[in-house]
């Protein structure tokens, strides 16, 4: 699955005011937990996620408000999000791992790998 990077945070809560409908999975990969989570319950796990960039922006004077850490599936219908943490930084081509993945729960498995 091909994700895109969303430049803005502003861009991002944008996207994040889609979330109406499915059933959505939320796995924070550090903490190796995973979650069910409504449509609405997912909306604000991911403006939880996106207030988190901005602190880290805001807080660190080395980031750029360019340096894009949210990337999604697709701007106007979103099934899958993926977040990273400062600790992808420097890595030139390769941002693994995430952090943290939000998908519709049809996507378990497929997305798993992706």
């Amino acid at each position: 699955m091909r994700l895109f990077g969303i430049p803005t945070e502003d861009r991002a809560e944008e996207v994040a005011e889609k979330i109406k409908e499915g059933e959505w999975i939320f796995e924070d990969l550090k903490e190796g937990t995973k979650q069910e989570l409504s449509p609405e319950q997912a909306k604000e796990k991911f403006k939880e996620l996106i207030n988190q960039v901005r602190k880290w922006k805001s807080e660190m004077t080395t980031l750029t408000q360019h340096t894009v850490f949210i990337f999604v599936d697709d701007f106007e219908n979103l099934k899958a999000v993926k977040v990273y943490d400062t600790s992808s930084l420097g890595c030139a081509t390769n941002l693994i791992p995430e952090r943290w993945r939000l998908y519709r729960k049809e996507l378990q498995g497929e997305f798993n790998d992706s």
